[in-house]
């Protein structure tokens, strides 16, 4: 009950659940997954099923597990006391199980602050190519009797119930269904069509021999769909394009990176997988910020400097203040939401735990925020002191995400652009645009832009070919 009142406040106020287990890179995932699924329905039966970002009243799609292969990777049991499956499947030789395992064990996803190895579903293949893509899934008791066809004749070995993978939700958190319904529902039609192009051509079968050993493993998982799951959460989604900028600088960004014909594969996706949770996370704030009577975009202070600062400082300050803006709209729309409830003593008694912000009941949407971020790059670590800055990928992402393909910007636009679309603050010249010209002394923000200026050249993203004339790309030369 406390959770499903969580999911309602939480939803009421950014449009979507955002909780702490379906943080950071779990949003680009579900948000693969989704449009894979959709690539694959629609291949089956075109006249049936929508094609990539379609218009229709409900989305459907065709869920992978990939179970097999995330459990070759972390060394879980092929199925938990079922020797046969294996040999079933040609896994019964050390050796290939061995290649395997290195093979895919190297293409897991890094989800930064994870202390120990988690358990198979704990663990997702990097989407490089079409057939890697995966929905989520978890361990369950699987009953004979209950089960599918399929799944009684592996199970025919065992006796009474078995644990074994099933396609379901667990760390997807319908953050993925925001970003897909956003891109779906763009009004924009040819930068909708762009999208679709480029995104089709990150989900589609690559047809490589990694994606052909992909495909062959997911034949033998445990748990897959015999037909396309038809998914009606999107109707509880609200994208609130009314409060927020953020999903048409989703859309912006989307574009510019999977349009990029000319990058490879593998490094479109890697921006996208940074650019979508980054932002949803500040799609997050800014509705906060909003609910608490804000009505200008926030100001961010990226630090790129390499020892502490005032700047850096009020780097700090800037993330301490956001985290407190999450909690305390958080509590009004609690109140906001007994208020409406009027007589109903119990829906008023579920939603008052909502209204403190030290509250632990705000900690998981919270830390939704702050740990995206750093999943992403955005912050310099996970845990302990923190701050903005931009880390090589997500540096990578944002340029990728500003600077159409095939152009070049001057340093200075650049870093006006960054002001002007999303808030971001580097370097003296847009500082004194912005509330924190104040805040900081202007000689303190010339040696950040340099800095900055040095992490842009050092990952290939600009070209200085004077002393006056630095030029930025949207992908590395």
């Amino acid at each position: 009950m406390a959770d499903r009142s969580k999911a309602e406040v939480v939803r009421r106020l950014f449009g979507v659940n955002l909780e702490q287990q379906g943080r950071g890179f779990y949003v680009a995932l579900e948000m693969l997954a989704i449009a894979r699924g959709v690539y694959l329905a629609h291949q089956k039966d075109p006249q049936k099923h929508a094609g990539l970002l379609d218009d229709g009243d409900r989305v459907a799609y065709t869920r992978t597990s990939h179970d097999l292969a995330r459990r070759i990777a972390t060394r879980a049991s092929i199925a938990e006391g079922d020797e046969e499956l294996g040999k079933a499947v040609e896994l019964d030789s050390p050796e290939t199980l061995e290649t395997l395992h290195a093979l895919f064990s190297s293409l897991l996803v890094e989800i930064p602050g994870r202390r120990s190895q988690p358990s198979w579903f704990g663990a997702h293949i990097y989407p490089f190519v079409g057939e890697l893509i995966h929905y989520d899934a978890v361990d369950r008791q699987v009953n004979q009797r209950g089960a599918s066809p399929k799944k009684r004749e592996q199970a025919s070995k065992l006796t009474g119930k078995v644990k074994a993978p099933s396609i379901e939700r667990y760390l997807f958190r319908d953050g993925g269904g925001w970003a897909y319904k956003v891109l779906r529902c763009d009004p924009d039609i040819g930068r909708k069509a762009a999208t679709r192009r480029g995104l089709d051509d990150l989900v589609r079968d690559s047809g490589t021999p990694l994606g052909n050993l992909a495909k062959a493993l997911s034949a033998h998982d445990f748990d897959h769909d015999e037909q396309p799951y038809e998914d009606d959460s999107e109707r509880d989604i609200n994208l609130y394009e009314n409060l927020s900028p953020w999903p048409g600088l989703l859309r912006n960004g989307a574009r510019n990176i999977v349009a990029r014909t000319t990058t490879p594969r593998a490094k479109r996706t890697e921006s996208l997988m940074h650019w979508v949770p980054y932002c949803l996370a500040r799609h997050q704030l800014h509705l906060a910020r909003r609910k608490l009577g804000f009505t200008e975009g926030e100001s961010i202070l990226m630090d790129f400097g390499n020892e502490a600062t005032p700047l850096r400082s009020e780097s700090q300050n800037n993330l301490t203040s956001f985290r407190h803006d999450i909690g305390n709209a958080i509590n009004i729309q609690a109140r906001e939401m007994i208020n409406e409830a009027e007589g109903d003593e119990a829906k008023k008694n579920r939603y008052q735990r909502f209204t403190k912000e030290t509250d632990s009941a705000v900690a998981s949407p919270r830390a939704f925020f702050s740990e995206t971020l750093a999943a992403v790059g955005a912050l310099n670590a996970t845990v302990g002191r923190r701050h903005f800055t931009m880390k090589p990928p997500m540096l990578e992402a944002l340029a990728s995400a500003t600077v159409s393909q095939g152009t070049e910007v001057e340093f200075d636009h650049f870093c006006a652009l960054l002001y002007k679309n999303y808030g971001l603050v580097a370097e003296n010249k847009v500082a004194s645009a912005s509330p924190l010209a104040h805040e900081i002394d202007s000689s303190v923000l010339a040696r950040n832009g340099k800095a900055f200026r040095e992490k842009l050249a050092a990952i290939g993203l600009l070209t200085q070919y004077s002393d006056s004339t630095s030029m930025v790309r949207g992908e590395p030369r």
